[in-house]
């Protein structure tokens, strides 16, 4: 008795320690990514609201201040989108190049309630920088660090009824498409 009690012990202590994360610091020195260098990152997220969660990965591409490409696919890559996001206005693009504007009945929830409330400059947000709207808290939960920049590895994103937790495993920063 007494070492099962020591072990449920020992076993919700490290657990609990689990759950406890550190959010760390960009590393001094490091740059942080402006929103004229062009960049790409893929990785994975995760999007939650209060009933759902769904597992996507990403690459995103910002080509520029005002356009982005992101390419969306489901975790076993049978399904998958290319939204392009040009003067804050999102359109589905075809395998053919054609676009046409994202309407909210276009895509599957949670995705389709994540893009019609995304915040504006979330391309920024992912580089690590703070949303200039108050109604989105974001941080960047660990950094990496390139020859130059300091680029986030995980970050979380809240905003509305939906809470991002972003993974990002490689950075190409300077590329564009």
């Amino acid at each position: 008795m007494f070492f099962r009690s020591l072990g449920c012990g020992l076993l919700i202590t490290l657990l609990s320690g689990c759950l406890q994360t550190t959010i760390e610091q960009p590393t001094v020195g490091s740059l942080q990514l402006s929103d004229a260098t062009p960049w790409r990152a893929s990785g994975k997220i995760l999007v939650s609201t209060k009933s759902q969660r769904q597992t996507l990965r990403f690459t995103w591409s910002h080509v520029s201040i005002k356009q982005d490409r992101i390419e969306l696919r489901d975790t076993l890559g049978l399904r998958s989108v290319t939204l392009v996001k040009d003067s804050n206005k999102y359109h589905l693009e075809s395998d053919e190049g054609q676009r046409t504007p994202l309407s909210a009945n276009t895509l599957e929830e949670p995705l389709a309630g994540v893009l019609s409330s995304l915040p504006n400059d979330i391309a920024q947000l992912l580089t690590g920088a703070v949303s200039s709207n108050s109604q989105v808290i974001s941080e960047v939960v660990s950094w990496s660090t390139t020859a130059r920049f300091a680029t986030p590895e995980v970050l979380r994103i809240s905003f509305g009824d939906y809470s991002l937790k972003i993974m990002i495993h490689q950075w190409n920063i300077g590329s564009r498409e």
